[in-house]
């Protein structure tokens, strides 16, 4: 597992639905910020090439991992998950105020 908080206040996968098909610079740059918090701390990838089954089970579990290559930030996400993103249709912005407000109770 990354070093990361795991357990994010925002369900990734919901707010990544609610925002695809904006195409703006914030959309994406929201999308990008709710993987790197789901994902955690980038690790580099000299260092965690020994914890790569670790970091392929967390991905698989529905948690993105984000490893740090000298190219830049590559992120680790399973194919059910990224399916999911796709196909599935975006949220209205009530079920993301209403998760968000279930996140935030919990904590």
């Amino acid at each position: 597992m990354t070093k990361g908080d795991p357990t994010p206040e925002v369900d990734w996968k919901l707010l990544v639905r609610s925002l695809k098909g904006t195409g703006t610079s914030e959309g994406r740059m929201l999308v990008e910020k709710a993987l790197l918090e789901a994902g955690g701390i980038p690790l580099r990838l000299r260092e965690e090439r020994r914890r790569l089954f670790i970091l392929m089970t967390s991905a698989s579990e529905g948690r993105p991992t984000i490893i740090e290559t000298e190219s830049g930030l590559v992120c680790v996400i399973a194919v059910d998950d990224l399916v999911d993103v796709v196909m599935e249709p975006g949220p209205t912005l009530a079920e993301v105020m209403q998760a968000a407000r279930r996140g935030w109770n919990e904590a």
